[in-house]
């Protein structure tokens, strides 16, 4: 199973993020540079910083020409108790909970709109970066539209997309008021209508705390390992040992 990926990805995928929320959280609102290799399939490396940096070397999805292989694991966490705007907030002081935060900001952060991605800082950024992140929010969507091939300025094309699906999650509790979390994901975009759809696997690191009654995302160090991205419905999902998300009726 492989992607449809642009060759000429590496060349101009160069971009500044905002990563909203732990672990995997694209921790909300930590500016982060991602790079894409090259090659039929390719991931996006998430460089957990507070301000934009060079590219960071990006492992290729390991490939695999088997059938579909169903997940062995699956976890449907939890909704949050309210709402910051239409993002959910005040999810459960469990490792599930900050797992549940870890993907509602990671989802958010991939946005062409920074009202947005700005929504999203202040809703799941930790208090001690909370105002540095809002205040790239701009910045952060400048960099998507250069990853999703845009000009940084200007109305966005008709029929543009940039759209984050999480498809996994790990998530370790350090303490009752930490977690780490990773979270897989498949990253969707095309530059107009008519456009080529690209989809790259990104693995996305971060770290959520318990704060104010909720939990909030700070940014992990940088250069951290980071496993191998692989899809879902591959053995490897499996092998790697990723919990499949399931929302509603869908995996």
């Amino acid at each position: 199973m492989t992607l449809n990926l642009q060759q000429q990805a590496q060349r101009r995928m160069r971009r500044a993020l905002i990563f909203l929320v732990g672990l995997v959280l694209v921790l909300v609102g930590a500016l982060v540079t991602i790079a894409i290799t090259g090659g039929e399939s390719t991931t996006a490396a998430p460089d957990p910083k507070p301000s934009p940096a060079g590219p960071s070397a990006m492992p290729t999805v390991r490939p695999d020409d088997g059938g579909y292989v169903a997940p062995n694991e699956t976890v449907k966490l939890p909704d949050g108790a309210a709402k910051a705007g239409v993002l959910p907030v005040q999810f459960p002081h469990t490792p599930e909970g900050a797992a549940a935060m870890a993907v509602a900001s990671v989802r958010n952060a991939w946005s062409l709109d920074a009202a947005q991605i700005k929504a999203g800082i202040l809703a799941y950024s930790s208090a001690q970066y909370r105002d540095q992140m809002a205040a790239v929010a701009e910045d952060g969507a400048k960099g998507n539209r250069q990853y999703a091939g845009i000009p940084d300025t200007g109305p966005v094309p008709a029929g543009a997309t940039l759209n984050a699906w999480p498809i996994g999650v790990k998530y370790a509790a350090v303490n009752s008021d930490t977690v780490d979390v990773l979270v897989l994901l498949r990253v969707t975009h095309a530059a107009k209508a008519g456009a080529e759809q690209t989809t790259t696997i990104v693995v996305s690191p971060g770290r959520a705390v318990w704060e104010g009654g909720d939990w909030k995302g700070v940014p992990t160090a940088p250069g951290q390992p980071l496993p191998d991205p692989v899809d879902i419905g591959t053995a490897f999902f499996n092998e790697d040992k990723w919990k499949a998300i399931q929302e509603g009726d869908r995996l």
